[in-house]
């Protein structure tokens, strides 16, 4: 799994009985676009940590126009452990900053102690804790870990808000083919499936032979405003 896609997704799991295989390792760099202009780039990262966990990191700079002026930057970081063979967060951070404005989210889980701690900016919160639970950002890798699977039907993740614990819902279609900067790549597109959205969509196209790597994300703001990023490069 960035705020309003980047600045705002900023890329959950309800437990299976099957184990899921994480993605190997990767960095993926992204242009970031909005409402179909440049605005800047996002580099994010995979990869297995020395105690077990795995860390999931992205980082979006402000590269054009007015979010270059303004500085704008935003960063998540992601610890995931496998519990029971199936994703959980281990601890979440996010910063964003906007010219001499920054807001700041964390979340922290305590398995053993049956409990979440999260705060959003000066405010302090205690959902109730569920196996599996995973952060907005670390949603990507269960997504990726899910459909390389081939698990049939809806796929649905426990995301901590505030005091709750909600339910997202992604919806795999048809392999489709499209063009990028890596040439035409084979994707699986996913899209988040709300029960009332005004409008809102976020869908994710999924590259087959790219071990299911986010290749094109898309979020729709019922405004009409999207943010858009766009693979450059993998390694």
């Amino acid at each position: 799994m960035m705020r309003r896609f980047l600045f705002a997704t900023a890329l959950v799991l309800a437990p299976v009985a099957a184990s899921a295989a994480l993605p190997p390792p990767y960095t993926a760099s992204y242009e970031v676009r909005r409402n179909g202009e440049a605005l800047g780039t996002a580099t994010v990262s995979f990869k297995l940590l020395p105690n077990g966990r795995y860390e999931l990191k992205s980082s979006t700079v402000g590269s054009e126009g007015l979010a270059a002026i303004a500085g704008v930057s935003v960063d998540e970081r992601s610890i995931i452990r496998l519990a029971g063979g199936q994703p959980e967060t281990v601890a979440y951070n996010y910063r964003q900053k906007l010219a001499w404005k920054t807001r700041e989210r964390s979340m922290q889980v305590n398995a053993a102690g049956n409990s979440i701690a999260s705060t959003d900016k000066d405010k302090s919160f205690s959902p109730p804790y569920r196996a599996g639970v995973l952060d907005r950002n670390a949603i990507t890798v269960a997504l990726m870990a899910d459909v390389a699977a081939g698990k049939p039907g809806d796929l649905e993740y426990l995301v901590p808000s505030h005091n709750d614990i909600e339910t997202h819902v992604y919806r795999s279609a048809s392999s489709e083919q499209i063009q990028t900067k890596l040439g035409a790549q084979r994707v699986i597109r996913v899209e988040r499936i709300r029960e009332s959205s005004n409008g809102r969509t976020t869908t994710l196209w999924l590259g087959q032979d790219r071990n299911f790597i986010p290749l094109r994300m898309l979020q729709k703001e019922p405004d009409g405003e999207t943010i858009e990023m766009r693979i450059i490069s993998i390694r």
